[in-house]
């Protein structure tokens, strides 16, 4: 039998490697772009800043993280490396949210994973559509930050009760998503030093014993979700979503629909934002956590969660200013 000519591969079904670098002047370009089935990375038109400095690039480039399928099945697992050049920026998004099909068997995890390194001045922006993981299914998803001093990092990271249409609610096996994010420092010598700034778990387990199951527990929420905003250029998004959050009504407090007259552009503004959170069932909280900003919401349908992101983003116009309109698709 004749021996191939060419070497065995070393390539991974399911990895990718993602390098952003700068090549003179300030023009971004990946030196590293591959994946193999089932992750898909396709490049789109970048966002190019009108007025960029010593510190930024001269666009953000657009990039769709896509499954073929538009799911995963369990076994599936993708896995991405990434790695921004300082002064980079790059936004990771989707075309529709990620099906997670049914599990051929109980226990058996379709899963994601996400290695990021941000270096200084750099930038990235994931904001892909929530996770629908469908009856029977099981997920699990971890993705680690590593993010070095003046570096910046914002994450939506969100999951459904399953397909409404069909009367799923919350009716999977297992939904677990894990971030952590990492703050990088070097030494004189340039070696790297790591110290965990944020480990947040997310655990839904469908297999709960309790009366009404995970549904009864989400209490009528019909997604559920989490933002994070850490660096420079998210520390505007951050103090944004903070000071919303101080500004909710509170129970004996002020109802920003008692008064009419006499209110600024900004208080109409956030009185018709609550009166829609009200509407929709949209529950939120924000908290600074050690030099960044922990976002929790849930609302009764995506569309109200949706909604009332989208009027988050677009109000401070952060995302939409330094990443261009493709970083608010999730929200579209």
């Amino acid at each position: 039998m004749q021996s191939s000519p060419f070497g065995p591969s070393t390539s991974q079904p399911g990895h990718g490697i993602v390098h952003l670098t700068l090549l003179p002047p300030s023009i971004p370009s990946f030196s590293t772009l591959s994946y193999t089935y089932p992750l898909k990375l396709l490049p789109s038109t970048p966002h190019v800043l009108s007025e960029p400095d010593h510190t930024s690039p001269t666009s953000v480039p657009l990039l769709f993280l896509l499954t073929y399928g538009g799911g995963l099945l369990p076994p599936d697992t993708i896995s991405l490396t990434l790695r921004l050049d300082p002064s980079t920026r790059l936004t990771i998004t989707t075309q529709g949210s990620t099906k997670i099909y049914k599990s051929p068997s109980p226990g058996v995890f379709a899963s994601q994973f996400l290695h990021a390194h941000i270096a200084a001045h750099a930038g990235l922006w994931l904001g892909p559509d929530a996770t629908q993981p469908f009856q029977g299914s099981w997920y699990v998803q971890k993705q680690i930050f590593e993010v070095e001093e003046r570096g910046s990092l914002g994450v939506v990271d969100w999951v459904t009760q399953g397909r409404r249409a069909r009367g799923e609610n919350w009716v999977f096996g297992g939904w677990v998503g894990k971030n952590e994010v990492w703050r990088v420092q070097r030494d004189d010598e340039g070696k790297e030093k790591r110290r965990l700034i944020l480990r947040d778990n997310v655990i839904l387990d469908g297999n709960t014993v309790t009366e009404g199951g995970l549904a009864k527990k989400m209490d009528g929420m019909g997604v559920f979700g989490t933002v994070i905003c850490m660096g420079p250029l998210f520390e505007n998004l951050g103090k944004f979503f903070v000071e919303e959050f101080k500004r909710l009504p509170r129970i004996g407090g002020r109802d920003w629909g008692d008064e009419e007259v006499d209110a600024t552009e900004d208080e109409k503004m956030r009185r018709n934002r609550c009166k829609s959170e009200k509407e929709d069932g949209v529950l939120w909280t924000a908290a600074s956590v050690r030099g960044l900003v922990l976002v929790k919401f849930g609302a009764r349908e995506v569309e109200g969660a949706r909604k009332w992101l989208g009027w988050m983003l677009r109000e401070n116009d952060t995302v939409g200013k330094e990443f261009g309109d493709g970083a608010l698709m999730c929200v579209k």
